[in-house]
């Protein structure tokens, strides 16, 4: 089930406190409604009952997709770190045929949902993300691009945003025809180079496209 506390925050416009409800763990197979309310970001959103202000509520939380066997842990809390890690470990054993993975921040926690919504396997999508970073380091780094995430839209539509200082730039199309080669290339391998891995970012994927060649 999921788990949530009723805690004061301070809104950061008039000052004054109200209730908010944090999510320990969010669970959407026993829990349904949550669902969408996190794929909005809504569930992170105050709005404060004094002046009507808007805040987003950064927290570190797990979230577990039973129906897909997804598990996900959001941290944006340093301490929480370690001690997660040790938890999906001893977890891993008990639920093998699970995804398990950990972000670092609420961008890449919905990057990784829409790439489980879109069918695909993070780790191939990160895999081709390297490429992509390395040219845009060479070719554009006037831009200061700090973030490259996959995006889908409402029609199904795959690509890879560009965002410089948390706002948007430039986009692309997701390749799926280079999606399906990169996919045939390292599948043999990906299991290895990811087992008992949990953070599937830009430097696992450098680390592996640097080790297979």
């Amino acid at each position: 089930m999921s788990v949530k506390h009723t805690q004061q925050i301070a809104c950061l416009k008039c000052k004054k406190k109200s209730d908010f409800e944090f999510y320990g763990s969010i669970n959407t197979m026993l829990d349904p409604t949550l669902k969408q309310r996190v794929k909005n970001f809504d569930i992170f959103k105050f709005i404060c009952p004094h002046c009507g202000s808007e805040q987003f509520v950064n927290y570190s939380f797990l979230y577990h997709q039973m129906e897909d066997k997804y598990m996900v842990f959001v941290s944006v809390e340093g301490d929480a770190w370690n001690q997660m890690m040790s938890i999906l470990s001893a977890r891993q054993k008990d639920l093998p045929d699970y995804t398990m993975r950990i972000v670092r921040s609420y961008n890449d926690f919905r990057e990784k949902l829409m790439i489980l919504d879109a069918g695909l396997d993070d780790r191939v999508v990160e895999i081709i993300k390297s490429s992509v970073w390395h040219n845009v380091e060479e070719t554009y780094a006037d831009k200061g691009i700090d973030e490259i995430l996959f995006a889908m839209n409402d029609d199904g539509e795959h690509g890879f945003l560009f965002r410089s200082k948390d706002k948007m730039i430039a986009s692309m199309e997701f390749d799926m025809d280079l999606y399906k080669v990169v996919k045939n290339a390292a599948e043999s391998r990906l299991d290895f180079y990811s087992r008992g891995i949990f953070v599937i970012d830009r430097a696992w994927a450098d680390r592996v496209v640097g080790e297979m060649g």
